[in-house]
C-alpha cells in the first residue's frame, strides 16, 4: 500500500513539474524573468501556495473531482486561479487543486509590480518595445509643465525614462538655450546654468544638457540665444541635427545652416566661415563676446575691431558697424561688450587688410532653409530619431544614458533622459531602442542631444529649488557646454505694474490644511466673486480647539513670481470674525517669511488688502501659502467662511 502511494505520490509530482516546466518555458519565449521569495513567477501565475497541514489534492474532471492524493506540510506549489466552486479552491496548474482551509494553507501574492511584469495584460502594464512599465509617476511642476518618470524591465534589466511635457500653448512658457559660464568656451554642469538663469527673465522650471562638445568645451554646432546666433555648425548637414524655436515660437527640427558674408566700405564682399569657431588656415571668423574674454587667435592674421554695432546676428538680415581699429599680426584680440572682431588668416588676412578706422560694414546672414529665418532658439545634436512620424533605424550598436527632445503632433515638446550604465538602476538604451521609446512616447519629430555621463534632468522640486532629478551615470552631473531650459515668463499684458497670480476662473487646484481645526476645507466657487464669475471659498471651524488655530489655503501648482514685487493683494470678503490674515513666501535662497494682510479682518463683504514684501528677497520668489487664516484667542474661536479673489503681485 505505501508503494503505492509513493508511485502515485511521484506520478503526480512529475506531472506538476512538468506543468511548471512548462510555464518556465513559455516564460523564456519572451517574457520578463521575474523572481519572488526564491521562485520564478510565470505567466499566468497570480501566487503561490505552503501547506501546512496534511490536506487533500484534488483533480476537477467535467465538474467533478476526484482525489489525488495528501499534500504534506512543506509543499509549496505556484497558483493560477482561485474560485468559490467546492468551498473555495486554488488552482494549482493541470486541472489540480487544493480547498481553502483555515490553517491548512498559506497563500501568497506577489507585488502587483512584479505581477505586471509577467501578467502584463492582465493587470493593465503599458507595454514598450523596450519592456514593460511597471512604476509610473507622474506629478505636475507648473501649469503646462507635466513630469513622468517611469520604471521598465526590458529584456536587457532596468530601464528609468523621465519625461517632461511642455504644452506649447501656454504662452507663460518658453524654451530657451542656456549657454556654461555665459561663454562659449568652457563647461559648467546643467544645474549651475540653470540656477544663473533663473530670476534673468523668467523662472526656470527645468533643464536638461544639450549639445556635443569639443575639448575647449565649446557646443558642436549651431546655437541661437535669444535670437542672437552664440556659435554656428561645425559638422557636415548629413551628420547633424538641430533644434530650434522659430520666430513664430513654434519648435522646429531640422539641419540648417547659415550663410553670411561682409562687405567693407564700397568693397567686394566677402564670406564669413563661422561665428566663435578657432580660426583655421585661410578662413574668416566672426567673433563675440559670447566667445570668451578674446578671440584666442595667433598673430599671424590681422583682426579688425567692430563698434558701432546695429542690428542682430541672425538668419534674417543684415548688421551694421563701424570699424574702430585693425590690428595686424598681433591676434588674441580682447572681446568687448557691444563690439564684435573679424579675425582673418591668409586670404582672409589679405581681405582685412583694406579696412581703415571709420569705414561702414555690412555683415548679410541669410539660413539655407526659409523656415529658420529668424530663429529665437536653437541647440544642436546629432540622430534624428523619429522624422515626419517615421520611427528611424540605426545601426549603431551600444546602450547608453540618452537625452532626447521631441514634438508631438500638436506642437507640444518633450524632454526626455534615459539612465544607464546603472545595472541595479537602469542599463540605458540604443539608438534604436530611443527612437521607438519617443515614438511610442507620441513624438512625431524627435532627435538625441548629447548622452552618457551629460545626460541630466534638473527639475523645479515643489519647495522652490531646482534640484537635478535623474541619476547620471558619472555618480555626479557631468560639465557640458550647453543646455536647453524651460522657463515661466510673464504674459505682455502683465509687464506692467502688477501680475495676476490666480484669478480663479480658469482651472486651479487648492488645498487646505488644518491646524487645532475642528475642519478645514478649499474650493473654487461661483458662490460670490469680485471679477468674473468664480473665487476661493475657504471654510474653517476652530470651535472648541486650544492653542492657535488654523486653516492654510495653497495651490498644488506652486505659485512663482519672476520680478521682486513690492507687494501681495487680494480682494477678500470677510466675515467679521477678527481673525488674523496672513501669507507665507519662500525666496531663492529658501528662506521662509510671513506677510500679513490684516491682523484682524472685521469686515463683512469685498476689501482689497494688501501686504508689502521685504526688498531683500532673493528670486525667484515662490508665494508658498497665501492665506493662513488664524486665530490666537480662544475667546475668538468660531466657524465660518471667507472668500478671495483676484490674488495679485505689485510692482514698483
Amino acid at each position: 500500500m505505501g508503494t503505492a502511494k509513493s508511485i502515485i505520490r511521484i506520478g503526480i509530482g512529475v506531472v506538476l513539474a512538468a506543468w511548471t516546466a512548462l510555464q518556465a518555458t513559455k516564460a523564456d519565449a519572451g517574457s520578463n524573468i521575474v523572481y519572488w521569495e526564491g521562485m520564478r513567477l510565470v505567466p499566468g501565475q497570480i501566487g503561490k501556495l505552503e501547506i501546512v497541514k496534511p490536506i487533500n489534492l484534488w483533480k476537477r474532471e467535467n465538474g467533478t473531482m476526484t482525489f489525488v492524493r495528501v499534500l504534506e506540510p512543506g509543499e509549496q506549489y505556484r497558483v493560477y486561479s482561485y474560485d468559490e466552486a467546492f468551498g473555495g479552491q486554488y488552482g494549482v496548474g493541470g486541472g489540480y487543486y487544493v480547498t481553502n482551509i483555515k490553517g491548512y494553507v498559506v497563500y501568497k501574492t506577489p507585488s502587483r509590480e512584479k505581477l505586471k511584469l509577467v501578467n502584463p495584460g492582465r493587470y493593465g502594464a503599458k507595454q514598450l518595445a523596450v519592456g514593460t512599465v511597471v512604476k509610473e509617476a507622474l506629478a505636475r511642476v507648473a501649469p503646462g509643465v507635466e513630469k513622468q518618470e517611469m520604471e521598465i524591465v526590458s529584456v536587457r534589466g532596468k530601464q528609468h525614462v523621465y519625461k517632461l511635457d511642455i504644452d506649447a500653448a501656454n504662452e507663460k512658457l518658453a524654451i530657451e538655450t542656456a549657454l556654461s559660464n555665459d561663454q562659449v568656451l568652457g563647461i559648467e554642469p546643467v544645474l549651475q546654468q540653470a540656477k544663473r538663469y533663473d530670476g534673468r527673465d523668467g523662472i526656470v522650471l527645468a533643464a536638461v544638457n544639450g549639445d556635443y562638445f569639443k575639448e575647449d568645451g565649446s557646443p558642436t554646432d549651431l546655437m541661437v540665444h535669444r535670437g542672437e546666433i552664440v556659435m554656428t555648425n561645425t559638422t557636415p548637414a548629413a551628420e547633424r541635427t538641430i533644434f530650434g524655436i522659430g520666430a513664430d515660437g513654434k519648435p522646429m527640427i531640422g539641419n540648417p545652416d547659415v550663410q553670411i558674408r561682409v562687405q567693407m566700405g564700397k568693397g567686394s564682399p566677402y564670406p564669413i566661415d563661422g561665428i566663435n569657431k578657432p580660426r583655421r588656415a585661410h578662413q574668416l571668423i566672426l567673433y563675440t563676446p559670447y566667445f570668451a574674454a578674446s578671440t584666442k587667435t595667433n598673430a599671424l592674421g590681422t583682426e579688425v575691431v567692430l563698434t558701432n554695432v546695429q542690428g542682430v546676428l541672425n538668419g534674417n538680415g543684415t548688421v551694421t558697424a563701424t570699424v574702430k581699429k585693425v590690428d595686424v599680426s598681433q591676434g588674441d584680440e580682447p572681446l568687448q561688450p557691444g563690439e564684435l572682431v573679424l579675425s582673418g588668416h591668409g586670404r582672409a588676412s589679405d581681405y582685412l587688410r583694406q579696412a581703415k578706422a571709420g569705414d561702414t560694414v555690412q555683415i548679410s546672414l541669410q539660413y539655407d532653409q526659409p523656415e529658420w529665418s529668424g530663429v529665437k532658439e536653437a541647440l544642436g545634436g546629432r540622430y534624428r530619431l523619429v522624422a515626419g512620424g517615421q520611427v528611424q533605424s540605426f545601426a549603431i550598436a551600444g546602450a547608453h544614458p540618452r537625452t532626447a527632445v521631441g514634438i508631438d503632433r500638436d506642437g507640444n515638446v518633450m524632454l526626455v533622459v534615459v539612465d544607464g550604465r546603472q545595472p541595479a538602476h537602469s542599463q540605458g538604451m540604443t539608438l534604436n531602442e530611443m527612437a521607438k521609446l519617443m515614438g511610442e512616447l507620441g513624438a512625431v519629430d524627435a532627435m538625441t542631444l548629447d548622452g552618457g555621463g551629460s545626460s541630466t534632468l534638473v527639475v523645479r522640486q515643489p519647495n522652490g529649488q531646482l534640484k537635478v532629478e535623474n541619476k547620471p551615470s558619472d555618480g555626479f552631473p557631468r560639465p557640458v557646454a550647453n543646455a536647453l531650459l524651460v522657463v515661466y515668463k510673464e504674459t505682455q499684458e502683465n509687464k506692467g505694474s502688477e501680475e495676476v497670480l490666480d484669478d480663479f476662473e480658469t482651472e486651479s487646484k487648492w488645498k487646505a490644511a488644518g491646524v487645532n481645526a475642528v475642519g478645514a476645507t478649499v474650493e473654487r466657487t461661483m458662490e460670490k466673486a469680485k471679477d468674473g464669475t468664480k473665487a476661493l471659498k475657504i471654510s474653517y471651524d476652530f470651535r472648541g480647539m486650544l492653542g492657535t488655530s488654523g486653516v492654510y489655503a495653497s495651490r498644488e501648482e506652486a505659485i512663482w513670481i519672476s520680478k521682486r514685487p513690492q507687494a501681495i493683494g487680494m480682494w477678500v470678503y470677510g466675515d467679521g470674525s477678527g481673525h488674523w490674515l496672513r501669507a507665507q513666501l519662500r525666496d531663492g535662497r529658501g528662506r521662509r517669511f510671513w506677510i500679513d494682510f490684516a491682523r484682524h479682518v472685521d469686515w463683512v463683504g469685498w476689501k482689497y488688502v494688501q501686504a508689502a514684501v521685504p526688498s531683500d528677497v532673493a528670486l525667484p520668489l515662490m508665494l508658498e501659502t497665501p492665506v493662513r487664516y488664524m486665530e490666537t484667542d480662544a475667546g475668538r474661536k468660531n466657524a465660518g467662511v471667507i472668500y478671495i479673489d483676484g490674488l495679485r503681485a505689485t510692482f514698483r
